[in-house]
């Protein structure tokens, strides 16, 4: 077998870093020799194959009724394709393919041969990857002798098997245009277009060498240290997520955390998107009405690229239970709260002692809980919850909105105050105005007492779950144990000019670590993901918190950005 010198190593790389996918308008009229072909093909069958099992059929095209045909299939797959790319206006303007512009055309297929394959047996694809394999033998050949190839993928592949007269024995894995070349650029046509950065070498490679692969350098403070965050770079986390509905949620203009009419069914759906990837319960993604998905899909997203230890959701009174399986739902017999501005009709002792009694039975089986929310409209009720426990936050939570609907709040708010104004007994108040997940997480927390490092992923909503546990421990006597708890949230909600989550934070009677993930949707296309960054939605469903694992398990902005991108097809 021949060795292999430096000289010999520099040509590859070489011609691997030369290799194009050419377009159309960069091909000849001159034709490729039979020899050339032979030597072209001969390299996509000296290619790797699992179990040597070969898996490759070879269709050398050069009929011009056919090559029509097949042109005619990709304008088509072209005009469909548009419109999944409206909001990309360069994607009409691209040349993808060369099937005019060429005279030779080959289609490789997998051949599905059936039985047992050696090294297929765990893995079903590898026979597809083996032809992938081949094909990429064929282009780094043919770069060597200057002949270029287009691997046109914008086809139906069944028309395209059935116009060769294959069977379904056969998968078209690549159509490839081969000719000769005017020139090959320099570049990657779509990365000098600007159609996609091209990725770093720490995006792509990860070294297990058990160093842990996160940091902290995209978690902004915003009061406390981060040496709370630092044991946990590279660890596990248990992610839960406390599910409730406030029929305050059901005024109409009040919140946009939803469905129109369906306000009821968020954390429902939001809990099976989260734990399932997709929706049973509704076949609707949940979005406002200006077509904003729901937050589930970031927590959802970091999931998919660094999964946590497990994901649990609460039940603390629900219209209609997630489709979960019973290891993933914690029910409590909790009934959904009332209208605030009519009465919250809460148990609130209840439902207080309840979580309390939870957090004292809770092991958490990972290294640390993420604990987050979703509640409609509980910005509003959490306004009024430190309104009337006496903390001065009139204006200092945030809303789902960008530009909060103030006087509908306001009035909400200011009708639901008046029915506690001679209350003195904190679970009388907090039943009037409050909801069943800030009454119940700030019941958890003082029953966990410092146990295990416990997050609060959310925003202000989460801010007031403290506040709530602040003013109980104050009025029971108690301590809140806060060395083990800390909160994150969004960049949208710590640096929202509407409120003011660092000056909620600084009414607590207990030091406490509170930060913010400095995340964008900068590198996606998506107007309804942009809008985040505009201001609207900020926060739900743990996104702080999920990003903030996300973060300290290695992965980049663009990396979560780009996987929440693709739910939207």
């Amino acid at each position: 077998m021949k060795h292999f010198t430096q000289t010999d190593q520099a040509i590859l790389e070489n011609i691997i870093k030369a290799r194009r996918d050419v377009r159309g308008h960069h091909f000849t009229q001159e034709r490729v020799s039979d020899a050339e072909l032979a030597r072209i093909l001969e390299a996509g069958h000296d290619a790797p194959s699992v179990g040597y099992s070969q898996p490759w059929k070879f269709v050398v095209v050069q009929d011009e009724s056919v090559q029509d045909a097949v042109y005619d299939n990709f304008k088509q797959s072209f005009n469909k394709s548009k419109k999944k790319f409206k909001h990309r206006e360069s994607y009409a303007s691209l040349k993808l393919e060369a099937l005019k512009e060429t005279s030779l055309h080959i289609a490789v297929f997998y051949h599905h041969q059936g039985g047992s394959i050696l090294g297929q047996t765990s893995q079903a694809d590898t026979g597809r990857y083996s032809v992938a394999a081949a094909i990429q033998n064929m282009w780094l050949m043919a770069r060597a002798m200057n002949i270029g190839i287009g691997w046109v993928s914008i086809l139906k592949p069944k028309k395209v098997r059935k116009l060769l007269g294959l069977g379904e024995a056969y998968e078209l894995v690549g159509y490839l245009c081969v000719g000769k070349v005017k020139t090959f650029l320099d570049e990657p046509e779509l990365k000098t277009k600007g159609w996609q950065k091209q990725k770093s070498r720490s995006q792509t490679v990860s070294y297990l060498n058990g160093t842990p692969k996160g940091s902290t350098k995209h978690i902004k403070s915003i009061v406390g240290s981060k040496a709370f965050l630092k044991p946990l770079v590279g660890k596990k986390a248990t992610f839960m997520v406390a599910l409730s509905h406030t029929q305050t949620a059901n005024i109409e203009g009040i919140t946009q955390a939803g469905l129109k009419g369906l306000m009821h069914l968020t954390p429902t759906l939001d809990a099976e998107l989260l734990t399932l990837g997709k929706l049973k319960t509704l076949k609707k993604l949940p979005k406002t009405a200006k077509g904003i998905p729901t937050p589930a899909l970031i927590s959802r997203a970091v999931h998919l690229l660094s999964p946590y230890g497990r994901i649990e959701s609460l039940d603390l009174g629900l219209f209609r239970t997630p489709k979960l399986k019973a290891k993933q739902l914690h029910s409590f017999s909790i009934a959904p709260s009332g209208r605030i501005d009519q009465g919250a009709n809460i148990d609130a002792l209840e439902v207080f002692e309840k979580g309390v009694a939870f957090g004292r039975g809770y092991e958490c089986k990972d290294d640390y809980l993420i604990l987050a929310e979703s509640v409609p409209s509980g910005t509003t009720t959490a306004t009024a919850t430190a309104l009337a426990l006496g903390y001065d936050a009139k204006e200092l939570f945030s809303s789902s909105f960008k530009e909060v609907p103030n006087s509908l709040r306001q009035r909400t708010i200011a009708n639901a105050l008046k029915r506690v104004e001679n209350k003195t007994d904190l679970f009388e108040i907090l039943g009037e105005v409050s909801d069943n997940m800030l009454i119940f997480n700030a019941g958890f927390i003082l029953g966990v007492e410092g146990r295990f490092p416990l997050v609060l992923a959310g925003g202000t909503q989460m801010a007031c779950v403290l506040l709530v546990a602040n003013s109980l421990a104050r009025y029971m006597g108690a301590e809140v144990k806060s060395d083990n708890l800390a909160l994150c949230t969004t960049k949208w909600v710590a640096l929202d000019p509407h409120s003011d989550i660092k000056a909620l934070l600084s009414m607590l009677d207990f030091p406490i670590n509170a930060y913010y993930t400095n995340f964008h949707f900068g590198s996606c296309f998506k107007p309804a993901l942009k809008r985040y960054d505009k201001g609207e939605a900020k926060e739900g469903v743990g996104a702080g918190g999920a990003l903030m694992y996300g973060y300290l398990n290695g992965l980049s902005t663009q990396e979560m950005a780009r996987q929440v991108e693709g739910f939207l097809g």
